[in-house]
C-alpha cells in the first residue's frame, strides 16, 4: 500500500510540475527549428513595399531636392612654435580634451603652461544657405602636453543671410541681454 501511495504522490508532483512548465513553455526542445532558421534574412518580407521608401516618392509628397551639407568646426589651440615652424605637428598636438565637469579638479593645483579664452565656430553650409553657432571656452595647456578645454553652451544657430548677420555678435545662453 505504501508503494502505491508513493507512486500516486510522484505522479501528482510530476503532473503539477508539467502543468506549471507547460504554462511557461513546457519541456519542449526547439533546437530543431533553430538549426534551420536563416538569421541573415529574417525580415526580408517585412520591409517597405517596392517603390515607396526606396528612392521613389509618394504622389502627395512635396517637391524634393538632394543637397550636400558641409560641416566645419573652427577653433584656436596653442602649440609649440618650433614644431609649428618645422611643420612637425601631429593630431595629438591639436587635439582638445573636453572637460564636461570642472568639479573633480582642484584648479589651483593643476600645473599648466597657458590658460586662455577661446571660441569655437561651428558652420554648416548647405545649398545656398549657411548657418553657424559659437561657444566660448577656457583652454589649459597642461605640463604633460595635453590641451584641455572647458566649453560653455552653444549659441543658437544663426541662419540669417550674410547681409543681415553680424558675426561679432552672438547671443549665448549664459549671457544676459
Amino acid at each position: 500500500m505504501k508503494g502505491v501511495i508513493k507512486v500516486k504522490i510522484a505522479l501528482t508532483v510530476f503532473f503539477i510540475i508539467n502543468i506549471f512548465f507547460v504554462g511557461v513553455g513546457g519541456f519542449k526542445c526547439k533546437t530543431v527549428h533553430a538549426q534551420h532558421t536563416d538569421v541573415f534574412n529574417l525580415y526580408l518580407g517585412k520591409g517597405p513595399k517596392k517603390g515607396v521608401g526606396r528612392g521613389e516618392v509618394k504622389p502627395d509628397a512635396p517637391e524634393a531636392e538632394w543637397i550636400v551639407v558641409e560641416d566645419h568646426i573652427t577653433y584656436k589651440v596653442v602649440v609649440e612654435k618650433s614644431k609649428y615652424e618645422a611643420k612637425d605637428l601631429t593630431m595629438a598636438n591639436i587635439e582638445l580634451w573636453e572637460i564636461t565637469d570642472k568639479a573633480p579638479f582642484e584648479w589651483h593645483q593643476v600645473d599648466f603652461y597657458i590658460e586662455g579664452e577661446i571660441k569655437e565656430m561651428h558652420t554648416r553650409t548647405f545649398g545656398k544657405q549657411k548657418c553657424d553657432r559659437v561657444r566660448k571656452g577656457t583652454l589649459f595647456w597642461l605640463k604633460d602636453g595635453k590641451k584641455c578645454v572647458y566649453w560653455t553652451k552653444w549659441s543658437t544657430w544663426d541662419c540669417r543671410p550674410d547681409g543681415e548677420r553680424d558675426t561679432a555678435t552672438y547671443i549665448y545662453p549664459d549671457d544676459k541681454p
